[in-house]
This record gives C-alpha cells, sequence and structure tokens, in this order.
C-alpha cells in the first residue's frame, strides 16, 4: 500500500504533524509545493486555519489533484480553535470526486507557533504528540 503525506504550513505547526505522520508510514512529508506524480493509496493532506480559511497553496493544491491517482485522502489540520480547513479540504477534495476518508485529525495549537503573531511553531507538546501517534495507530488498524 502507498501512502502519500502533503502538507502545508506557515509556522511549522501542521510540518511537524505531517512528519510524525510520514515517519510512522516510513514515507516522506513533502509540502504542497509538490505535486502527486504516483498512484497513492491514502494521501494525508493538512494544513493550517489563516483567517477562517485554508491557505490558497493549499486549495490550488487540491484542485489540481489528479483524481485518477489518489485511492482516498485522509485530512488534519493545526489550528488555534477552528476546523474550518477540515471541512474546507473534504469539501474540496469530493467536489473532484476525491474519495475522503471520514477519520481526520484536529490539533488545536492555541497560539503556539502562529504565523500571524510572527512565532515560529514546530515543537508540539507532548500530548498533542500522542494524539497524532493515536490518529496514526487507528488509521494504520483500518487500513490493515
Amino acid at each position: 500500500m502507498k501512502i502519500t503525506v502533503r502538507y502545508q504550513s506557515r509556522g511549522g505547526n501542521t510540518k511537524a504533524v505531517a512528519e510524525i505522520i510520514s515517519k510512522e508510514f516510513h514515507t516522506q512529508a513533502l509540502s504542497v509545493d509538490n505535486p502527486i506524480n504516483d498512484y497513492t493509496d491514502i494521501l494525508f493532506l493538512g494544513g493550517g486555519v489563516y483567517e477562517w480559511k485554508m491557505d490558497n497553496s493549499l486549495r490550488n493544491f487540491i484542485e489540481h489533484l489528479p483524481t485518477e491517482k489518489i485511492g482516498q485522502m485522509i485530512c488534519f489540520s493545526t489550528t488555534g480553535l477552528m476546523d474550518s480547513t477540515l471541512k474546507q479540504m473534504r469539501q474540496a477534495a469530493e467536489e473532484r470526486g476525491i474519495a475522503v476518508n471520514e477519520n481526520e485529525l484536529l490539533v488545536k495549537m492555541m497560539l503556539r507557533g502562529h504565523s500571524w503573531l510572527g512565532l515560529t511553531g514546530g515543537n508540539l507538546t507532548e500530548k498533542q504528540r500522542k494524539l497524532v501517534l493515536d490518529f496514526v495507530k487507528k488509521i494504520r488498524g483500518e487500513i490493515q
């Protein structure tokens, strides 16, 4: 089973989550600047929330995904409190005919690494790391 991880991150929080996911599935986490060229059974795709919406680069990535090369997508997001990016990612992918797994991950960061405030992120707490690892364990159990 081929698993691919892509992320959009301004402050480093979503990148940190993507790197945990990719390490657990023995693959590489790449930014959305890297297109999907080969078929992937599962695409983990993540991004942050910026002014109640997903970043334009993330939206552009989804709009240009080669739908025939994606088995299903699993969404994850880092945020202060809102889950709007998850909803927007799901909607954009489903409008393109991409199957989106019902499981999704939301890691609440509060102001840790908030790029708008000029903070550097990527330093997840142990509780946040455990949340990501538990999510990976759940997904792994469902796909094996």
